[in-house]
């Protein structure tokens, strides 16, 4: 096998193994009950809220009590469902690329966007304390094509940096 070609098999195989673990991570988050998934959110909050008491202990963040305190756990689990789904589209854009010449038309990994944050809150409604709510899957769903689309963007742009070097005369490995 020619150098070239095991580059972009183990490229593959680390994008898809990426792929199956991030959606692995997600249907697990949504397979807790309510408690287990409430306990971690908890503990993230506590964590930012540890951070930010170091570096700007006068924060609104830092000395979040009461209402103030349920807003921001409520930020953090809604910023934790946009970065996660952000995640997988971008790896899903980069899975899919990795695999075809047609590149012009992405439908599989927009198309598994859609589908997935669909499947996850559907999976929550058969754990306890737990349930489907539209805004999550619109948040989600948002994750995930902001994610795909910078993904895109960075393929272009590394593209358009090897152009031009390929133009100049730069040696392109």
């Amino acid at each position: 096998m020619r150098r070239e070609n095991r580059k972009i098999w183990i490229a593959r195989f680390a994008l898809t193994f990426a792929c199956a673990f991030v959606f692995a991570w997600i249907f697990s988050n949504s397979l807790k009950t309510g408690a287990e998934s409430s306990a971690q959110s908890h503990a993230v909050t506590n964590a930012v809220q540890n951070v930010a008491q170091s570096v700007a202990p006068s924060s609104s963040v830092a000395t979040a009590k009461g209402k103030a305190y349920e807003n921001l756990h409520n930020a953090i689990r809604k910023i934790a469902h946009f970065s996660e789904f952000a995640l997988l589209g971008a790896l899903l854009i980069w899975c899919y690329l990795s695999y075809t010449k047609d590149k012009a038309f992405c439908v599989l990994p927009f198309g598994l966007i859609l589908l997935t944050p669909i499947v996850d809150e559907c999976l929550q409604t058969f754990t306890g304390g737990r349930g489907a709510e539209l805004a999550d899957v619109f948040l989600d769903t948002v994750g995930g094509f902001l994610g795909a689309l910078v993904a895109l963007l960075a393929v272009w742009a590394v593209r358009k940096i090897l152009q031009r070097k390929k133009r100049k005369g730069g040696a392109i490995r």
